[in-house]
């Protein structure tokens, strides 16, 4: 009897009146006209999640935050969390179509957030009708959110551990000993490449810290198209992560991620060498890497 009642307290409250009352229909259920809290506590994030009003067509949005139930959002309303900042894993699904709960603990995207900062995700459509999550900037979700109220009919799950993971190491691979030029596949990795990684792995392995997160973060030099360079950096880091789990590292606990030309650690090489790809790109070689990021607790 115990399990049914905490089974039943985890799901929303319009599905448990739908069921009761044989409707499909749901019902706008408390929700309040209030501004999010800018307050962050200390080695703290705060996310606030939000759903416009043809963002996607659909039930409620359940939303899991590392698994675990934070809410559902009807369209025209969000919710705010205080969570951990490093490795963060974010999933939105539409209510009663996880039965199983599968997507809730097998799927999502890892993010790291910054700390004592408000970050932002808005629900959108995946191009295939399901709701994702999409990371937006203050600005964006400072216009969106007009007119969006707090949605408080069902009761957060997320709970924020009392330690959070810290960085413990970070590794800093070139791109040009992990690829061949301009590729990202498992089948474009280079020898020295292959060794770097394998030796990354079993230093993490030794590790005395517990580790709770491996982040694999790729970035590119500004040549060619943001969009472009996003999706390579991207897809370099998903390789990365492949090899990570390929040596004996268990995938559950490595994200990847790209930046694209986000964070360039060279800024000035076309001011430097505007007519001279060559040197450009001998410029650029700091801001083409992929960083290896550990997490855990000391």
């Amino acid at each position: 009897m115990t399990k049914y009642k905490n089974l039943l307290w985890g799901l929303p409250l319009a599905f448990l009146v739908g069921c009761a009352s044989h409707q499909q229909k749901e019902t706008w259920i408390d929700t309040t006209d209030a501004a999010y809290s800018t307050g962050v506590p200390e080695n703290r994030s705060s996310v606030v999640i939000y759903r416009q009003a043809d963002a996607v067509n659909g039930p409620a949005v359940n939303i899991y935050i590392n698994g675990q139930y934070s809410g559902s959002l009807q369209p025209n309303a969000y919710r705010q969390e205080i969570i951990c900042t490093q490795n963060q894993k974010f999933h939105a699904d539409f209510t009663k179509q996880d039965v199983a709960y599968h997507n809730k603990s097998n799927s999502g995207d890892y993010y790291n957030l910054p700390e004592s900062t408000v970050s932002f995700f808005k629900i959108v459509n995946d191009g295939q009708g399901r709701p994702v999550l999409r990371n937006v900037s203050p600005e964006q979700a400072a216009e969106e959110m007009k007119g969006i109220k707090r949605q408080n009919h069902t009761l957060s799950r997320v709970s924020s551990p009392e330690k959070c993971a810290q960085v413990l190491k970070t590794y800093n691979l070139q791109a040009s000993a992990l690829f061949k030029f301009d590729r990202a596949g498992y089948q474009d990795m280079l020898p020295k490449g292959r060794q770097e990684i394998e030796a990354i792995s079993s230093d993490i392995r030794q590790q005395k810290a517990k580790v709770t997160g491996v982040a694999v973060v790729g970035h590119t030099d500004p040549e060619g198209t943001p969009v472009y360079n996003l999706n390579l950096s991207s897809q370099r880091a998903a390789t990365v992560k492949r090899a990570l789990a390929d040596s004996g590292l268990n995938s559950a606990v490595i994200s990847a991620e790209g930046r694209g030309e986000n964070e360039l650690r060279v800024t000035d090489c076309r001011k430097k060498f505007p007519n001279n790809a060559q040197a450009r790109q001998e410029c650029d070689q700091p801001n083409r890497r992929v960083e290896i990021i550990l997490h855990g607790e000391k």
